[in-house]
């Protein structure tokens, strides 16, 4: 007698293949959740030129140098804070930078700053102490207290031990750094910056030109030379000291928000401890000496 089929025959095989569909799914959804987390951990570039190493997050986290250090107060956040930090010159090490190299700093948000490669690997030495602060995944920074931010210093921020105010440029902290690059000095780079021998060794304009690479260059270019754009170029079309009377230069330099300001805003206002009398005189010195006028 034939044999008839029951219905759980037919069905068993079509619900064992939509099973193993399903866990095929749910196996797939789980890897691609875990690559786009690992996709998405911060990382950090540091390199010479030549050789190139990203480091993550988690990577520098587990490093055996890393220590807890506290900065009181933090210039960027006006308070205490305490950070998981790791040795600047720990991340410069494979790299072996000449002693007249400079460090380019780059943030994400287009910041970009020149640090001579001494300040960065003198620690222990005395001196100021640089150390990259590393935010915790679960513990996340404040968002920075200055206007329009919505977004904390992290994930990696540049910060100093023993650093006096005034005794590191305050452009030196810096924060969101997404690469460190190891770069020739300013003036090698960029021979516009650069002024004539004959210049003696200690006129303010020399002055000048150091305090301009040190505080004016991580937003603004000088006739195109230079690597950020979050402020105008400072040399075109006009040279400031052609359009601004001495006083009114002097007073926008301390602080652009009494002189004009607009909802997008980014330049902020400079203490003395940061930016002195003196400093800003002989940046004025050397923008007028680069317009020609001196």
């Amino acid at each position: 007698m034939t044999q008839i089929p029951r219905l759980t025959d037919a069905i068993r095989p079509r619900g064992s293949q939509a099973m193993l569909r399903l866990l095929c799914l749910v196996f797939a959804v789980f890897l691609g959740l875990g690559l786009a987390a690992q996709a998405a951990e911060p990382t950090l570039t540091v390199s010479d030129g030549t050789t190139e190493r990203l480091y993550s997050r988690s990577e520098l986290l587990t490093d055996p140098r890393i220590r807890e250090v506290t900065i009181a107060p933090d210039p960027i956040y006006s308070r205490s804070m305490t950070y998981r930090a790791i040795p600047a010159a720990r991340l410069l090490e494979d790299l072996r930078p000449g002693a007249d190299d400079h460090i380019q700093v780059r943030a994400t948000d287009g910041f970009s700053v020149s640090i001579p490669v001494r300040l960065l690997t003198q620690g222990g030495s005395g001196g100021a102490e640089a150390f990259l602060a590393i935010e915790l995944p679960e513990a996340p920074w404040p968002v920075l207290p200055a206007k329009n931010q919505t977004a904390g210093a992290g994930p990696f921020y540049l910060v100093w031990l023993h650093a006096p105010r005034g005794t590191i440029s305050s452009e030196y902290w810096s924060y969101r750094v997404a690469a460190l690059t190891v770069v020739d000095s300013p003036t090698k780079r960029w021979p516009g910056l650069a002024v004539a021998a004959k210049v003696p060794e200690n006129d303010p304009i020399r002055h000048g030109l150091e305090r301009f690479v040190a505080v004016c260059m991580a937003c603004h270019r000088f006739n195109g030379e230079g690597e950020s754009d979050l402020g105008p170029d400072l040399g075109r079309p006009m040279n400031p000291v052609h359009y601004f009377q001495p006083a009114a230069l002097r007073q926008f330099l301390r602080d652009p928000g009494t002189i004009r300001t607009w909802s997008e805003r980014k330049m902020p206002a400079f203490a003395k401890a940061d930016l002195s009398d003196s400093d800003i005189e002989a940046i004025i010195a050397w923008l007028s000496y680069k317009a020609g006028r001196r």
